[in-house]
């Protein structure tokens, strides 16, 4: 089969590999259908992730069909059409039984290479999911490629994110950067009850689409976002910040932007083990700050009926949707900010 392969910082390659088989219970085959560029996987192309060796196949966002099953499997059969989450789950661990499938005792994540379990990834023709019960999730057809891809991952990311920001109706809440799950967490807040979205970023064409989603705009090149956010709520801060990006700066940003007894959850990815943190002041404000990448099996079916019922069209976010032979170009469109989605049909 052919897959999308890491060769090195700002360097990938579609070519032959190796198919992928059934090697232990409960794994599922599935044919892949479609892929997705995530604003993780520049990470990796940046070469800012440890321990990902050149020829891995990448990617983490898939939508196909169940080919086969392996023994232990019950709830899919093939032929079955499943999106999967970026990470596996076994379901049956100390974690698992509580929900808390983010860190099952087994998990792995696809395309991150040894650091994270060494499971090739999903930019590829076909893929083998371990803990396949856990791991996918049955989508129906009313449900097209374009937007149950986002199930598995950024849309259950911005969901996780403003669950977690404990909004409540009227709520002002504050979004640092307008990537695919800026976006997305600035539909989630709307979703949940706020009544206003302040969007930060700095690139234009990305502050007009949070325009077009209802969002009151900020470009941090040309103001200071944390005045203006002042600005706009009678200098008390927004009462709930997510902050989508991943960096320290934002995060300080997010910190600054909140209200006294407000929320920043951080749905940005930290590749750094250490970062300065703004403790004093969150202290002094008396702020809680939640971090962590979703729990996405636990996210599978609220995220698929806001789908299903309108409340979310995340494939207004699509920009480019290529052939898998030209995933190099798609990388290089995103790195450059010159896409906002990228979908690789193989």
């Amino acid at each position: 089969m052919r897959g999308v392969t890491f060769q090195g910082p700002g360097q990938i390659r579609v070519e032959s590999v190796a198919d992928p088989l059934i090697s232990e219970p409960g794994d599922a085959l599935v044919r892949v259908t479609m892929s997705a560029i995530c604003g993780s996987d520049l990470h990796l192309y940046r070469g800012r992730m440890t321990g990902v060796e050149p020829g891995i196949v990448i990617g983490h966002e898939y939508v196909g069909v169940v080919e086969q099953v392996a023994d232990g499997v019950r709830d899919l059969r093939p032929g079955d059409r499943v999106v999967g989450s970026f990470h596996t789950a076994c379901g049956h661990c100390w974690f698992c039984r509580r929900g808390l499938f983010s860190q099952c005792q087994h998990g792995a994540l696809f395309g991150f290479g040894r650091r994270f379990g060494d499971l090739p990834g999903t930019q590829a023709e076909s893929v083998r999911v371990p803990h396949a019960d856990f791991t996918l999730h049955k989508v129906s057809a009313d449900i097209g490629d374009e937007r149950a891809i986002f199930i598995g991952d950024i849309l259950a990311t911005a969901y996780f994110a403003v669950q977690r920001a404990e909004i409540r109706a009227g709520d002002t809440v504050g979004v640092i950067g307008c990537g695919p799950v800026g976006l997305l967490a600035v539909m989630c807040a709307q979703a949940s009850g706020a009544s206003r979205v302040i969007a930060v970023d700095v690139l234009d064409s990305r502050l007009a689409v949070a325009r077009r989603l209802g969002a009151v705009t900020v470009n941090g090149r040309d103001q200071d976002p944390v005045r203006a956010i002042r600005d706009l709520t009678d200098r008390r801060g927004a009462d709930a910040m997510i902050e989508a990006v991943g960096s320290a700066e934002t995060l300080r940003l997010a910190c600054q932007a909140v209200r006294g007894f407000g929320i920043v959850s951080a749905a940005g990815v930290y590749v750094e083990e250490a970062i300065p943190f703004p403790a004093g002041r969150a202290f002094a404000r008396d702020l809680t700050v939640r971090l962590g990448m979703a729990n996405v099996p636990a996210q599978f079916d609220a995220v698929t009926e806001l789908i299903r019922h309108g409340r979310i069209d995340p494939a207004i976010l699509v920009s480019h949707t290529l052939s898998l032979d030209e995933a190099a170009d798609g990388y290089r469109l995103f790195d450059a900010g010159e896409a906002l989605k990228v979908l690789l049909k193989p």
